[in-house]
């Protein structure tokens, strides 16, 4: 065991061989771990688009309008595998990007995991594309992860400098409030909005009597 590394919670204690054993391997570098989960979120990426062209999604959409959603959901895609390897990430205190011991560090690795289960259950609504009692519930469970979102915003808003200079702080909280209110619109219309898409009957030939 490297004595040099401490874990954030009790998750950390337990997983301690795989994650020094990736961490030294300098996958938690940026430059590492991001290329390789971006190209996962391709793969999983052109799996799902392939699963919308059947499952009735762009039914109704022109297709300038099909490009705008599918560039939103490949940020799903990507949110789905470099936010799971930062839960990871952050589960070792010498891996947060703060200088000194904080309070909350044993929530940072947890967070990370709820918000990677958030947009797992997003994607499941998507190639699901149905009304269902589950459907419902997991359009809540995407509701509750948008407002926390939404919570973040106004707190950068209001508590973070705003520059063009440094866009990653209070700045950040409008444009994050804009891409979760594109997937809010996402969802109240595929479990509110729109109406049930049509049962399409196959033909029956009528033979002359």
């Amino acid at each position: 065991m490297d004595a040099s590394v401490t874990f954030t919670n009790g998750l950390g204690d337990a997983l301690a061989p795989v994650l020094i054993w990736v961490r030294n391997r300098g996958f938690f570098e940026w430059y590492v771990f991001m290329p390789t989960m971006t190209a996962a979120s391709i793969g999983l990426f052109v799996r799902l688009t392939a699963r919308l062209k059947s499952n009735g999604t762009f039914s109704s959409h022109r297709a300038h309008r099909q490009l705008l959603w599918l560039a939103a959901y490949f940020g799903l895609c990507f949110l789905a595998t470099n936010v799971l390897v930062v839960a990871f990430k952050t589960l070792i205190v010498e891996e947060l990007d703060y200088t000194t011991r904080v309070w909350f560090e044993a929530l940072v690795g947890p967070l990370h995991f709820y918000i990677v289960s958030v947009v797992i259950a997003y994607l499941i609504l998507i190639v699901r594309n149905a009304r269902e009692g589950r459907d419902r519930v997991l359009g809540l469970y995407v509701q509750v992860g948008l407002a926390g979102g939404y919570l973040v915003c106004v707190y950068r808003v209001f508590n973070e400098p705003i520059s063009l200079l440094e866009p990653t702080n209070g700045l950040s909280g409008f444009i994050l409030a804009a891409y979760f209110a594109i997937y809010n619109y996402d969802l109240y219309t595929r479990l509110i909005g729109r109406p049930e898409r049509p049962v399409v009957m196959p033909s029956m030939k009528v033979s002359p009597s």
